[in-house]
């Protein structure tokens, strides 16, 4: 009688990994499910087209360090933007994109690795929707850290202006920040891609 609820057992542990594994994604990068340090903060400066952060502190290294080979990669963020809002003729809906990443710690609240920034901007085609492409490469001298794991924090913004002849700055319409992470980062030389859909 064991033997036989012995293989009954087996071939139900089988069967739910199969399942598990035919429901899980494979068309978009796996999401890593680490929480944001709590001190973590954004703003969003929509007139300058600036993403600000506080709340991280990045370690120093000096030069006298163990060398350490770069970690590269790249990140693509693209924003299918839809326009829900009414907006004058000409408006222009800009976007961007702060990355921190490397090894972050969210005990502590700091990180080896790198932010880094985007910028862009896409024409309002009166089609009622829009799309930015954010491209970031990056090169960042990662340690050894056994209390830090690898990871990547992304805070986009999108934002519709029209910025008057001559001026140095935005007249916002209307604009929103989100905030997603923390996601996997890619293998070193490698590349990670992220869509997200925004509303203005």
């Amino acid at each position: 009688m064991r033997p036989v609820l012995t293989l009954i057992a087996t071939l139900f542990c089988g069967a739910s990994l199969c399942a598990a594994q035919a429901s899980a994604p494979t068309s978009t990068p796996a999401h890593a499910t680490r929480t944001i340090p709590s001190g973590l903060n954004f703003s969003y400066d929509a007139q300058h087209d600036q993403i600000n952060t506080a709340g991280m502190q990045m370690k120093a290294h000096s030069q006298s360090s163990p060398t350490v080979s770069p970690t590269t990669g790249t990140i693509t963020v693209t924003l299918n933007i839809k326009l829900a809002s009414h907006f004058p003729r000409k408006t222009q809906i800009h976007c961007s994109l702060t990355a921190i990443g490397g090894q972050i710690d969210i005990l502590t609240g700091s990180f080896d690795g790198g932010i880094e920034t985007a910028n862009a901007a896409s024409w309002d085609s009166n089609s009622g929707t829009a799309t930015c492409t954010l491209v970031i490469p990056y090169s960042w001298s990662l340690p050894q850290d056994p209390a830090s794991a690898n990871g990547l924090i992304l805070a986009f913004g999108a934002s519709a202006v029209n910025r008057p002849d001559n001026a140095d700055k935005n007249d916002v319409y209307r604009s929103t920040l989100q905030v997603d992470g923390i996601e996997n980062l890619p293998a070193n030389g490698g590349s990670a891609a992220f869509v997200f859909d925004v509303a203005l």
